[in-house]
């Protein structure tokens, strides 16, 4: 079984900045030496979740994988509803969002919905792994999600993306009891320079996080005048998005977002 775990994490090194990788450098990436990698690759090649593109003899992902994700999509259409739903908000708001799923213990990037409304403005990668500790989606999770996100950030090693950056466990604890309260998250160019992230959680049946949704605005328009209808949109999103995805609000959580 730890097999088949070592070969199916590879799957998480491709994305869309780096769609196909070459054995060395995957590899290097998880820390395998080229014949153990080789014997992953072999395996997921295999069952068609990788393919090897012949002039280059790199890998990329391959047909199954395409067809697991329509067939998961047809078992839960909640990203179609929350597809809409986001689209409605990028209108109103005039911003680009998108939502986030907690897989395992990953925060992953399930949907982007792009602004068509300005020529300046955030593009967001739609196959991002988020974390924790440099954005609003993932400081959200943080705050409502499983308890062990928390737990574990004396263990982690905390990436520094930017100036902005928080690297320190006890800083990261205030700030995520602060959101509790306000039931909303924000940063300020702490992942990437210029681009301000408010952040609210979507909730399960059990009444915690399973994913977040989010609105990345570039700092030219982040500004105070803006925030109350950004504020609005997240919170009402919020709610739809839980019940979109058969969740249930806490009854502690606040009615409103104040900035």
């Amino acid at each position: 079984m730890g097999t088949a775990l070592n070969a199916l994490k590879m799957l998480e090194y491709f994305s869309s900045s780096q769609p196909e990788i070459g054995l060395s450098h995957i590899a290097r990436l998880a820390g395998l030496n080229k014949a153990t990698a080789l014997r992953h690759l072999r395996a997921l090649e295999e069952f068609g979740l990788i393919e090897q593109n012949p002039q280059t003899k790199s890998y990329a992902i391959g047909p199954a994988a395409l067809r697991l994700a329509a067939l998961r999509e047809i078992a839960k259409p909640g990203l179609d509803g929350a597809r809409q739903k986001m689209q409605a908000a990028m209108h109103e708001v005039g911003e680009s969002l998108h939502l986030t799923l907690l897989e395992k213990d990953t925060l992953q990037t399930a949907l982007v919905v792009e602004t068509t409304q300005h020529s300046v403005r955030v593009s967001l990668d739609p196959s991002e792994i988020i974390p924790v500790n440099a954005t609003a989606s993932g400081l959200c999770m943080l705050s409502f999600g499983p308890a062990f996100l928390l737990e574990r950030l004396e263990s982690d090693t905390l990436t520094r993306f930017t100036e902005a950056t928080m690297t320190d466990p006890e800083i990261i604890r205030d700030r995520v009891a602060q959101i509790g309260q306000a039931g909303w998250a924000n940063s300020n160019g702490s992942y990437e320079d210029g681009v301000f992230g408010y952040a609210a959680p979507i909730f399960g049946i059990d009444q915690i996080a399973i994913g977040t949704i989010a609105i990345a605005v570039p700092e030219i328009r982040a500004t105070s005048a803006r925030q109350p209808l950004i504020l609005t949109s997240l919170h009402t999103l919020s709610k739809e998005l839980t019940a979109n995805f058969g969740g249930q609000m806490p009854e502690t959580f606040p009615t409103e977002f104040h900035p």
